[in-house]
């Protein structure tokens, strides 16, 4: 929704107020539970992604500065020495999962817009992020791949670094015009909107077969209500998707969006980086 609007579009501004104050007074993020011995210090994905969500706002009150702050001490805190933040076993891919990668460049999105604005320990988190990845070859997985696309674009890397990225995007395009998660699986509005966002950042522009194609597909599988069908991944090879696909089919759905926004805006394909760059 955030950025929706930030690209001229109109959304029920009281639903996105209502949205960004239950997420800044959601608390730290922490994960309860003990981390396993195989992963000691996994981090809490719910501290990333509603540390993203907020960091999204130019102009944020004075709750969800707060809420960040919190949400922030907590990604900076499960950084591992390594400058990674590791994933917790045998969790449910694709909101999930087992990359480290993803993990990642995710935090280090995260962090990105503190650090733009003199924060130390965030400047300090992103310089170590930035540095594992670096040094780091990717694992290959599609999430991976476009999520690292976007946040070396963010921070004006050089092209040699981002385009082969974006190369690998575009070669995995299925023949419906969509993207798949994992080797395997149909084309869905997650993989297809995530590869859409990261292609936009890279200055692919709207009006390119391969981003036509992927908008064919999109329309052509929204369901009536708005939603896109999804399908939901197992925690292990050989296992069973959950029983409830709402999260899925509602995290599946909101790239199916992004992509839509980034990919159908011209103007704001390409663009210099965003906050938080070097």
């Amino acid at each position: 929704m955030r950025e929706h609007t930030q690209r001229g579009h109109g959304v029920d501004a009281s639903l996105l107020a209502e949205l960004t104050t239950w997420v800044a007074e959601s608390g730290d993020g922490k994960f309860g539970m003990a981390r396993p011995a195989s992963a000691p210090q996994a981090a809490s994905p719910k501290a990333v992604y509603f540390a993203l969500a907020l960091g999204t706002d130019p102009k944020p009150d004075a709750v969800s500065q707060k809420g960040l702050k919190l949400l922030l001490k907590t990604v900076e805190a499960e950084q591992t020495e390594k400058g990674s933040w590791a994933c917790w076993p045998e969790t449910r891919p694709p909101i999930f999962g087992n990359s480290d990668e993803t993990l990642t460049a995710l935090a280090t999105l995260a962090v990105l817009p503190a650090a733009a604005a003199g924060d130390d320990a965030a400047k300090a988190a992103r310089d170590k992020g930035i540095k594992w990845l670096a040094e780091t070859k990717t694992d290959d997985d599609p999430q991976s791949i476009a999520v690292r696309l976007v946040l070396w674009k963010r921070l004006g890397r050089p092209a040699k670094e981002w385009q082969p990225l974006a190369q690998r995007i575009k070669e995995r395009q299925n023949a419906d015009g969509g993207w798949s998660q994992a080797k395997g699986m149909a084309s869905d509005g997650w993989a297809t909107g995530q590869a859409l966002y990261a292609l936009a950042h890279a200055g692919i522009k709207p009006n390119e077969p391969a981003i036509a194609r992927a908008h064919a597909f999109l329309i052509k599988t929204q369901r009536k209500d708005g939603s896109w069908p999804m399908t939901s991944r197992p925690t292990t090879p050989g296992g069973k998707g959950s029983t409830s696909l709402i999260p899925i089919t509602g995290a599946g759905s909101a790239w199916a969006v992004l992509g839509l926004v980034r990919s159908t805006s011209q103007a704001e394909t390409g663009a210099a980086p965003d906050r938080g760059g070097k």
